[in-house]
């Protein structure tokens, strides 16, 4: 929905084409599902974030978000080349794509994707030459969201414990874990953790994770 940026980009389309489009399709009793890339030429965080408004204004029944990554033999490799267009870095993009993921829950709007579609294709040195592409894009994005409730969690904490236990639904396990076991490292090196119990609870709700006995409320939309 930034003309600036749709035009800078070469989308060939306008913001009133997708209202139009929309509004049609709304029209004829179809569910509609709406597209956002981040990342675009001529984006910024902050319009991206005006978009989701003006998106959320019109109540699609769902939402992907899409990074935007630099493909061999396309006008953003040949920008990329010129140092016209530099792509976000992942670990922004993903903290980017976590607020318009909490912004449209928030919203009562579904976020059915995060991240592009893992192919051979977009594998590094083949067809993928830059730009914040992981496989696991949306696990990143959900892992961030659990690793900033627990550390809010804690530091409203005057007395900070020793060990922590933690439950959670077997779904958000890896999650909570984070790659490599990231959150469980920046757990442990911020609060200086001496010990940190992780445990899968079927019986938890998806949407809880249980801290040293005390539930604590995800912002996670149902999927």
């Amino acid at each position: 929905m930034n003309d600036h940026a749709l035009e800078t980009s070469q989308r060939g389309h306008t913001s009133q084409d997708s209202y139009r489009a929309i509004g049609l399709l709304k029209e004829r009793g179809y569910q509609i599902g709406v597209q956002i890339m981040v990342g675009l030429p001529g984006d910024s965080e902050f319009e991206s974030i005006k978009t989701a408004e003006k998106i959320a204004d019109l109540a699609p029944d769902a939402v992907r978000i899409y990074p935007t990554v630099v493909l061999r033999g396309s006008l953003l490799a040949k920008w990329h080349a010129e140092g016209k267009y530099i792509p976000m870095p992942l670990g922004s993009c993903v903290s980017h794509v976590k607020e318009l993921y909490l912004f449209f829950t928030k919203k009562n709007i579904r976020v059915i994707r995060m991240g592009l579609q893992a192919s051979e294709t977009l594998a590094f040195g083949r067809d993928l030459l830059a730009g914040p592409y992981h496989p696991a894009f949306g696990h990143l994005v959900f892992s961030e969201i659990i690793l900033d409730a627990m550390v809010s969690h804690l530091n409203g904490k005057t007395d900070h414990p020793q060990k922590l236990s933690l439950r959670i639904h077997p779904k958000n396990r890896s999650r909570l874990n984070g790659l490599k076991s990231r959150n469980i490292k920046v757990l442990q090196k911020r609060f200086n953790l001496q010990a940190i119990s992780v445990v899968s609870d079927p019986v938890c709700p998806e949407d809880h994770l249980v801290i040293n006995d005390l539930p604590l409320l995800l912002p996670f939309a149902p999927e």
